[in-house]
């Protein structure tokens, strides 16, 4: 028993970091979330500085994308999200908006309750993605052809700067802003949108797609983030509370049945 909690325990919390060599990267069952958002929104402005929070700790489960309407952050890479997501959707939305795997889940301050709930559920539903890969040298992506479907490249910028005299209720940085996206269809076709060069702090997603919209085959990001010491350490204190209660787990149950043949 110690072992198994032990192993849950050890899980990865973290996105796969990108190499500075050529490395490939295969699609996994990665549920996509996508917020719709903007510098003024002060609600926005609470809930997004915890996202990179959350990323981390839903590690490889989760890929968020911070998509900004109506400010200064907005891109051409964000409208052709938003059209894309159109095909299935066409209803307008305020923000904070979330869509989890092409669905909206969630609205408002406390949305992040019923957007968990259907990360689990896609996560008990998501079938194993194809067997796609995009090779990556650390600096230039190229994305496999689909035999159906489409494959997207999200390019997101991590600690973007808020320019000044924006309306900005909230900090002077805001997390996984999609500032790039590259699409291929089957064909081998290509269509680019926004910002595609890699920023200081990068991720990169790639989604296995309906064409017309709806739910993701597959996802799998990497990023060239490295998490502060607090967040290693503070993980390293989850890891040992993990091996402590393993060993409870096993000695307990011998203590009773040792006290039980005693009586």
């Amino acid at each position: 028993m110690a072992l198994i909690v032990m192993a849950l325990c050890l899980t990865p919390t973290t996105a796969s970091l990108a190499q500075d060599s050529s490395e490939t990267y295969s699609l996994q069952r990665t549920i996509l979330v996508e917020e719709r958002t903007a510098i003024w929104c002060e609600s926005c402005a609470e809930i997004d500085p915890e996202l990179a929070t959350v990323a981390r700790s839903h590690g490889s489960r989760t890929a968020i994308v911070g998509l900004h309407v109506s400010d200064s952050f907005e891109n051409d890479a964000v409208r052709a999200r938003i059209e894309y997501q159109n095909q299935t959707d066409p209803e307008p939305y305020g923000t904070p908006t979330f869509f989890v795997d092409g669905v909206k889940t969630a609205q408002g301050y406390g949305a992040w309750s019923d957007v968990q709930k259907r990360i689990l559920t896609q996560e008990n539903n998501r079938e194993a993605p194809e067997n796609l890969e995009m090779i990556f040298d650390g600096t230039d992506v190229e994305l496999p052809i689909p035999e159906s479907g489409q494959i997207t490249l999200m390019v997101l910028e991590h600690k973007k700067l808020v320019p000044e005299g924006e309306s900005n209720p909230g900090e002077k940085t805001r997390d996984r802003v999609l500032i790039g996206m590259e699409v291929m269809d089957s064909s081998g076709n290509k269509s680019s949108y926004g910002d595609l060069d890699l920023p200081e702090l990068w991720s990169l997603i790639m989604i296995h797609e309906p064409v017309e919209g709806g739910e993701p085959y597959g996802v799998v990001e990497i990023t060239n983030q490295v998490f502060d010491s607090d967040g290693d350490e503070n993980l390293l204190a989850i890891v040992a509370l993990c091996i402590l209660l393993g060993a409870l787990l096993v000695f307990i149950p011998q203590k009773i049945s040792l006290n039980n043949e005693e009586e």
